[in-house]
């Protein structure tokens, strides 16, 4: 009988037989093929057995149907999905999905492709495979820059997890990393084992060594235990747990040393963030943030939270939102609210006030009889602090418009009280201990949009033309009787020129008789994308201010603001800029301006420049980016530097390099930790692909954070690799 009808007949006796149940058709191929069909076959000279997603290649092949057992010699490989084993002989039984294979080689192409070698292989199961004296790496074919070496080695795909035992970790032919016993993830899934060990070098630490311990609690729940030796601070733990459930989710870290041998006394450092949800429109939020002294941050490693140089979050409230009849809604909040504020002595701050409590209600209607929108926010808070005035505001500030829009043009006019009412523990002498006041205001807002067809390069292009007028009325009234717990003059700033108030807070709204004149051109593509913006504003006073946030602070006497002026866009597809200034028209001169760009032809290929000035207080120029610099080498950095301080705030320069199957990066950093305190940190990070990592941590998290637009250059994702980082195939598909 010829191969080609030994072939059908097989595969038709295959079929007949699972006439009433379920089965899968096995077909054979070779140059000579004995036997009986229905019972065991075998077959010779370039033979081939399939079944299902099963293919097995040889010499010589035999095949006993009844019992699904397959022996195969000579050259032997088989493909098992998405996975190709090759050796010499071969034992297998296809309807389990196990058996052995003698010295085999093996290509598994999942989602990190893998490959290597081993003294003999058994099949456990579909996507389960158990090795001894193994090899195995994610290089690519012809490059064995880096070996995984164990007595015995399993790999399950099912459970997404490696186990290795007395694995060594083999690099340039330098085992780097031995131990008697490890597992590791194979493809993204989370999995409870020790990760891989981490060190960094600082001034302020010494050598710091770490261990993390990852523990799979549960789909919804993980903790990561890590304990670091400093050789200069000693001994630390560190912890990370994380929840997610349906009606709530957070995290919390825990940093515990019970002894700094420099600083002489126990630190800690803990940091909650939780979000719950009870039930629609019914939320609580906590973010809750302590260390233990004033240097904590200084001197170590944090991931507690700031919200800026030296205050430290204490937050908690609730929220509840809903609908009132007639379309109305409506949100009220209570919150609780403190600061740990953490001093440098060198460069001591004002703790800000306490509010326990603070509540706040606002009711709104939006369309009301067809042209009104309006609103009613109150608000009751308590001010403590430990060397101030303390005492609590209760304030409302209802406000009625009635907006007008239409293509072309729109009109807003806008009227409000503002009603400020104070309970005080302590005046100052001669002040009232219940002092109140209440502001009506009125605020006109226009403007108009132009468009015309224009080109630019000869690219065809919108053109708008956008007038804006803003006009604000509120009477004066002697607020310097009334104390100020969380009020400041605003920065004064383009969308600040379209307010009706120049303090932000609750304790100050000042007299105005003023209007803002402004014009904004805009080049747009044909998708609507904006390729230029440019904007010109002022604001035109039609009298003296009188409202002072303080005793002694300077109040305004110019009939006209400063000038604002901003430009920016994308010149080219790769290339964005923007650039703004405020210029005095009095004294002639530029009083700020600040200038940046982004240049960003591909994945992996950044470059970001800043420069900002503000008379008297800064002059502070920033430079970062990622750059390729050879095949496989990058270029990382930034250099912050302030020439009005005469120091440089950050600087940090390294290099990366992608092997494919391994990374390599490299980092010094130097910070300016405290005003008279600099921290040099030396950082590096050894990779492997589908295996794990050893050196510092978080060094990504750190270019990411420095670098604007900075790219992962091993990522998983061809589509966000660097293009030199891109393979055509996974894998060469050749045996």
């Amino acid at each position: 009988m010829s191969s080609r009808l030994a072939t059908l007949a097989i595969a038709l006796a295959a079929a007949g037989s699972a006439l009433g149940q379920q089965s899968e058709s096995t077909t054979i191929d070779a140059q000579k093929i004995e036997g009986v069909s229905d019972l065991e076959v075998s077959a010779r000279g370039a033979a081939e057995i399939r079944r299902g997603e099963v293919s097995v290649f040889g010499e010589f092949l035999r095949y006993n149907r009844e019992f699904g057992e397959l022996e195969g010699t000579g050259g032997v490989r088989l493909q098992s999905g998405v996975d190709r084993f090759f050796g010499p002989t071969l034992e297998y039984n296809t309807l389990e999905d196990t058996g052995t294979f003698d010295s085999p080689g093996f290509l598994l192409q999942r989602e990190r492709p893998a490959r290597g070698a081993a003294e003999r292989m058994e099949f456990l199961g579909p996507n389960h495979y158990r090795l001894f004296n193994a090899r195995f790496t994610t290089c690519q074919p012809g490059q064995d820059d880096w070996f995984l070496e164990a007595t015995q080695l399993e790999l399950d795909y099912e459970v997404d997890e490696g186990k290795a035992n007395h694995p060594r970790l083999r690099f340039f032919d330098h085992t780097i990393i031995a131990a008697p016993y490890a597992t590791f993830p194979l493809e993204n899934r989370r999995r409870s084992g020790l990760l891989t060990p981490y060190y960094s070098q600082t001034s302020t630490r010494g050598l710091e060594f770490g261990i993390p311990y990852y523990w799979n609690i549960a789909p919804e729940r993980d903790a990561t235990f890590t304990p670091v030796y400093m050789v200069r601070r000693g001994f630390q733990l560190k912890n990370h747990f994380r929840y997610l459930e349906r009606p709530y989710a957070g995290e919390l870290r825990y940093e515990y040393l019970p002894h700094d041998p420099v600083f002489g006394a126990t630190r800690t450092g803990l940091s909650w963030q939780h979000l719950q949800t009870f039930r629609p429109g019914l939320t609580a939020n906590v973010d809750y943030n302590k260390v233990s002294d004033d240097r904590y941050f200084v001197d170590l490693a944090s991931q507690v939270k700031q919200v800026s140089v030296g205050n430290l979050p204490q937050d908690a409230y609730v929220t509840r939102t809903g609908s009132l009849p007639a379309a109305g809604t409506y949100s009220t909040q209570v919150r609780v609210q403190k600061f740990q504020t953490l001093q440098d002595p060198l460069a001591p701050i004002v703790p800000p006030y306490h509010r326990v409590p603070q509540l706040n209600a606002t009711a709104s209607y939006n369309d009301l009889a067809g042209r009104f929108d309006t609103s009613l926010p109150g608000e009751y808070v308590r001010f403590v602090h430990p060397t101030m005035v303390e005492g609590s505001r209760s304030s409302f500030n209802p406000v009625l418009s009635m907006p007008r829009i239409a293509p072309g043009w729109f009109v807003t006019p806008k009227t409000g009280l503002r009603y400020a009412g104070y309970q005080l523990d302590q005046s100052t002498a001669g002040e009232p201990n219940n002092p109140s006041v209440a502001v009506p205001w009125a605020s006109l807002d226009s403007g108009l949009v132009f468009e015309r067809s224009t080109s630019l390069s000869g690219r065809s292009l919108t053109q708008t033309l956008e007038p804006r007028l803003f006009y604000v009325y509120a009477p004066y009234h002697n607020q310097d009787h009334i104390p100020v717990f969380d009020t400041a003059l605003a920065d004064f700033n383009y969308p600040q020129l379209f307010t009706e108030n120049r303090f932000v807070g609750g304790d100050r709204f000042g007299d105005a008789n003023q209007a803002t004149l402004a014009v904004t051109t805009r080049f747009l593509q044909a998708d609507g994308q904006e390729l230029l913006r440019g904007t010109l504003g002022q604001r035109f006073y039609f009298r003296n201010e009188r409202v002072a946030l303080a005793e002694g602070s300077t109040l305004r006497v110019a009939r006209e603001s400063d000038v604002l002026a901003s430009i920016g866009g994308r010149l080219q597809q790769r290339l964005t800029f923007d650039a703004t200034t405020q210029y005095n028209p009095y004294d002639h001169r530029v009083e700020r301006y600040s200038i940046g760009m982004r240049y960003a032809p591909q994945v992996a290929k950044v470059f970001n420049a800043s420069y900002r000035f503000q008379r008297d207080l800064l002059r502070q120029l920033d430079l970062s980016g990622q750059w390729p610099v050879a095949a496989g080498w990058y270029a990382v950095g930034r250099y912050n530097y302030s020439f009005f301080d005469r120091r440089l705030l950050e600087g940090l320069a390294g290099a990366e390099y992608n092997a494919g199957c391994w990374v390599f990066r490299f980092v010094v950093q130097r910070l300016q930790a405290a005003s008279q305190v600099t921290s040099t940190a030396l950082i590096f990070q050894l990779e492997f692909t589908g295996v794990g990592q050893i050196g510092t941590a978080e060094a990504v998290q750190l270019l990411r954070r420095d670098v604007p637009g900075y790219s992962v250059i091993n990522r998983v994702d061809p589509a966000l690799a660097p293009p030199s980082a891109r393979s055509q195939l996974p894998f060469e598909q050749v045996f």
